[in-house]
């Protein structure tokens, strides 16, 4: 994924009190950080954020974010007010060399206290037939159907991590995987949802304040989830398909409420902190041996409020609550509460997740059916070893799934018994 995928200026809260606002004071605030933005006065546009942004995001780290968006996007050339939704403006933001979707809100004295750059797609053209409430706010989904008179498999699609939307695209991540396995099921007569999970896409608004998020929300919303889809008569069976971080949100919830089957595409053996550690290294052994420290103290309990350096971003305090709740897991010991038939699914070329995490998986539920895909990389598009034209394919929306992924999925599903 690309820097600023990683490094988002803010993160979009669900704001109650600000559901009926006039987006007027609003619209001034977008004015005024579209002036600072292209002037180049990073270190201003800190100014305009509530202090709640403020303590998660000091001055120097929102000037780094901006310089990496004005380097990937250039020049902020026009916006567009699209609509409000769980309290959050939207507005169509067109660059020098692109277009995102901003959403943002201000709060009583007129300081930005919600601030996000979200894909366009995943913003602002999805169609979505499914909500889902939560205390939180609305997950948009959208369903696709085969037509049948009689009840059709349904299968829940879960994202991977970062800002993924319902369709396997987020920021400069367009490769539409999560859509064509829905469309290559649909062709089967399999049905299935993929859903926008809180902070993302059409969800935005549904994200609590960043240091209340907690990785047992994602399990949760999609345990309720699977629970609203065992009771739709339109389905005859219920099976979940977690993709890389997904796959561990698809295992817990699975164990949570019950279902036929269960499905992990790139998904992970180790507990997080153990890969976190592992891709640091690949750049830097230095900033590796820090950040297994920090992961280190997170685990006994210990908040760091001050990370350091170029680690700063990943580790800053108001996240260090969400990664202590997420390394606590480890994968093999949750698959292991299931009870179900279980595919892990894993390609060769994978540069995120290598192939040992499957065979890793696999040893801890013997029972499962492993499938190795030969080229296959983290989007699950057929690509080659070469990490340049292996990540080349991350931007290609139309590039098809890779050979033997889908009739993989049908084949599990379809022989799975009630």
């Amino acid at each position: 994924m690309n820097k600023f995928s990683k490094t988002v200026i803010a993160a979009l809260l669900p704001l109650h009190s600000l559901l009926a606002q006039d987006h007027t004071s609003l619209d001034e605030s977008v004015s005024r950080f579209r002036e600072l933005y292209n002037s180049r006065h990073n270190e201003q546009v800190s100014d305009m954020f509530s202090d709640r942004i403020k303590k998660a995001l000091p001055a120097d780290k929102v000037t780094e974010m901006l310089n990496q968006l004005y380097k990937q996007y250039g020049e902020l050339k026009s916006y567009a007010y699209e609509k409000n939704e769980n309290g959050a403006g939207y507005y169509k933001v067109t660059f020098a060399t692109g277009e995102l979707m901003l959403a943002a809100a201000v709060n009583d004295e007129k300081k930005l206290d919600a601030f996000r750059f979200l894909p366009v797609q995943s913003a602002a053209t999805q169609k979505s037939d499914f909500v889902y409430k939560t205390q939180g706010g609305k997950l948009y989904g959208s369903f696709a159907l085969p037509k049948s008179e009689e009840p059709v498999p349904v299968v829940l699609i879960i994202a991977g991590s970062g800002p993924t939307d319902r369709n396997g695209n987020q920021d400069a991540v367009s490769s539409n995987a999560y859509k064509m396995i829905a469309d290559s099921l649909k062709s089967a007569g399999i049905a299935t949802l993929r859903y926008d999970k809180r902070g993302v896409g059409e969800s935005a608004g549904a994200m609590k304040d960043e240091s209340s998020m907690r990785f047992e929300d994602m399990v949760n919303d999609a345990a309720g989830i699977l629970a609203e889809l065992k009771s739709d008569k339109r389905f005859s069976k219920v099976f979940v398909l977690g993709h890389s971080e997904g796959s561990l949100v698809g295992m817990m919830a699975a164990a949570k409420e019950p279902v036929n089957g269960y499905i992990s595409v790139a998904g992970l053996a180790n507990p997080a902190d153990k890969i976190i550690v592992r891709q640091i290294a690949a750049q830097s052994e230095e900033l590796s041996l820090k950040a297994a420290f920090i992961l280190d103290s997170l685990q006994n309990g210990k908040t760091i409020t001050d990370p350091g350096g170029e680690l700063s971003t990943l580790f800053r305090p108001s996240v260090q609550p969400y990664i202590k709740s997420w390394i606590k897991y480890d994968p093999q010991n949750e698959i292991r509460k299931l009870k179900v038939p279980v595919l892990i699914v894993q390609g060769t070329t994978d540069l995120q997740v290598p192939e040992s995490e499957a065979l890793t998986l696999r040893e801890a539920y013997p029972n499962a059916t492993l499938k190795i895909i030969k080229d296959m990389n983290h989007v699950l598009k057929t690509a080659p070893a070469d990490r340049v034209k292996n990540m080349a394919t991350y931007s290609m929306p139309n590039l098809p799934l890779a050979a033997g992924l889908p009739a993989t999925l049908v084949q599990f599903i379809a022989g799975v018994k009630k």
